[in-house]
């Protein structure tokens, strides 16, 4: 008799332990609350029909986002690091917003920089990549174009930046997180 579950299984992402039919139903379940939760907060009223079509759409999105997760050879170990990150994105977000409304009106200086980030491909690098490379792309000042982890550096695209200095914080590979 073979053992399907057994210590060599994939882990899900985010759902510690959690394996199986259990694993994947909580994973989507977790998928659809913040896709739905995330769509209602961007809409201007909220009816009952929304809150369907939000569910459906953020589904669908969660059933697409576990394929392509499993089907990528990724490995990330979560950080506590980003957690930080995730609470400064929103300040650095509107503060962009506001630097480049000046930035706009003003000579347009723009920043294509490398800058180093822990190298390898280990989950404990990748984790710190990752968490780094979306909170640095969800601003509007700044986007992450390149990422080399045998080298240890990305590269970023940069319109503004300035306090509350995310920028700064990813970009420093450090052994705390």
């Amino acid at each position: 008799m073979t053992t399907i579950m057994g210590p060599g299984t994939r882990r899900f992402f985010g759902v510690p332990g959690a394996r199986g039919a259990a694993g994947a139903l909580v994973e989507l379940t977790l998928w659809t609350i913040a896709g739905t939760l995330f769509w209602l907060a961007t809409a201007s009223t909220i009816s009952v029909v929304e809150v369907l079509i939000a569910a459906l759409a953020a589904l669908l999105g969660g059933i697409l986002a576990r394929a392509a997760r499993r089907a990528m050879p990724f490995r990330a170990r979560p950080r506590r690091v980003w957690l930080r990150w995730a609470a400064t994105v929103p300040v650095a977000a509107m503060a962009d917003m506001v630097r480049l409304a000046g930035w706009l009106g003003g000579s347009q200086p723009e920043d294509l920089r490398t800058a180093s980030m822990p190298q390898g491909r280990g989950p404990r690098e990748t984790g710190w990549r990752a968490g780094g490379i979306v909170s640095l792309s969800a601003t509007p000042g700044s986007v992450v174009v390149g990422s080399d982890p045998e080298v240890g550096t990305v590269t970023v695209h940069t319109l503004v930046s300035g306090w509350p200095g995310l920028d700064e914080s990813v970009l420093r590979p450090r052994d705390e997180g």
